[in-house]
């Protein structure tokens, strides 16, 4: 981060020298899609203007599961205990620096999985276009505080089964 920081210092005295116009102020920001990022969220978050989790990317590392890969697809599930304790964890560790928090990938425009995300603190979601009216439905129907709540209780559940059930007690 702090090279990136530099090259981009270094890249904006030079158009500056050449007279070229540019934004005043870039904001840098982390993806975070290994357990590595996770672990080193806090440090990260000292640097990082933003992070972004890659909640594909994450539960495949987080459970060493690819999902294009039929042996071990069935793992592959972003609501395995593992996965919501990896982004719970980032998003504490950025909230602690006043880092803000956006998910990109299949959880953030899945309904259930974009409740829990904001359960979870998380206020910026990326999906792809279709999906927006069923997550904006489903958004408008809860309450944050007992999406808190449910989120809280997630990370005590012991299996991606167990959180499905309590997430699907939210359609009623």
């Amino acid at each position: 981060m702090r090279r990136f920081r530099e090259l981009l210092a270094q890249a904006a005295a030079e158009l500056d020298a050449e007279g070229v116009a540019r934004a005043p102020e870039i904001p840098v920001g982390v993806m975070i899609e290994t357990p590595a990022a996770v672990f080193l969220a806090g440090r990260l978050a000292r640097e990082a203007d933003f992070f972004s989790i890659g909640a594909n990317d994450l539960t495949q590392y987080v459970l060493a599961a690819d999902r294009g890969d039929e042996s071990v697809a069935e793992l592959y599930d972003f609501y395995s205990p593992a996965v919501l304790a990896a982004i719970q964890a980032t998003v504490s560790a950025a909230a602690s620096a006043g880092v803000p928090v956006g998910v990109c990938g299949e959880m953030a425009g899945e309904a259930h999985g974009a409740l829990l995300l904001i359960g979870f603190g998380i206020r910026a979601l990326s999906m792809s276009a279709g999906r927006i009216p069923a997550v904006r439905a489903a958004v408008g129907e809860h309450r944050l505080d007992d999406l808190a709540a449910l989120a809280a209780k997630t990370l005590t559940m012991e299996s991606a089964a167990e959180v499905r059930q309590a997430l699907r007690g939210l359609d009623r």
